[in-house]
């Protein structure tokens, strides 16, 4: 049979208090760095419509290639901003169990950062291979 719970104490809740706060502040910096990807595919997309409307030398390889890789980026982004949703869930779930103890957990900003790497290899290929 297990034991019950200790009583909570004020150094636990204080505890549990600055975690939660923790978690906030890891979610708005999942927020801040899913803007930024999202904000610079846009960009770059637009970047290429606009040099095919200055430039008509422009073929629609490149803007292809623009809208591809901002597309890629804007997905990049929505999944970082659903990835820090569903971890600052389970962490609020892990605080507020009785038994919360700390548990080691894959981290997903290597995955973002892995996906990155793929799109930034993937745009160095067109670039280099487009000269």
């Amino acid at each position: 049979m297990s034991e019950p719970p200790a009583p909570p104490t004020l150094v636990n809740e204080l505890a549990r208090e600055r975690n939660r706060e923790a978690a906030d502040r890891t979610l708005l910096a999942w927020i801040r760095t899913s803007l930024a990807m999202i904000s610079l595919g846009f960009g770059i997309e637009r970047l290429g419509q606009a040099a095919v409307a200055l430039d008509q030398r422009f073929d629609g390889a490149a803007q292809t290639k623009t809208r591809f890789f901002g597309a890629a980026l804007i997905a990049l982004g929505v999944a970082a901003t659903i990835a820090g949703m569903l971890e600052h869930r389970r962490i609020l779930a892990t605080i507020a169990a009785e038994d919360y103890r700390y548990a080691d957990r894959p981290a997903i900003a290597r995955f973002m950062g892995a996906a990155l790497v793929v799109v930034g290899i993937a745009a160095l290929a067109l670039v280099v291979g487009g000269m």
